[in-house]
């Protein structure tokens, strides 16, 4: 029973150090890096185009559940795309949408 206790504690988070995740809900591969209880890097993998919705609400949620009831302030750093209805040309590749975290009063 203790075997079973021990397997399911977490990992601690190293301040600094990428770590890759999966958000099962919105089904985006990210990497979060920590650097305090108020400041956050994401990156959210690029995949296509028709994701881009679900990426974009898993941003705005997953900042809110790192705030922890303090309001997010996001910082776009690359990989914004834009969203059409329907492209009439071929996307080129997009880069990770990275976020920059921070949390506020």
């Amino acid at each position: 029973m203790s075997s079973m206790l021990i397997a399911c504690q977490q990992t601690p988070i190293i301040i600094g150090q990428s770590e890759k995740l999966y958000d099962f809900d919105h089904k985006v591969h990210y990497e979060q890096t920590k650097y305090n209880n108020d400041h956050y890097l994401l990156k959210i993998k690029s995949d296509n185009y028709e994701h881009f919705l679900q990426q974009s609400v898993f941003l705005l949620r997953h900042s809110i559940k790192l705030c922890q009831g303090q309001a997010p302030q996001l910082t776009l750093l690359k990989g914004v795309q834009r969203f059409e209805k329907l492209p009439t040309t071929p996307r080129p590749f997009q880069s990770d949408l990275g976020v920059d975290v921070k949390c506020v009063d």
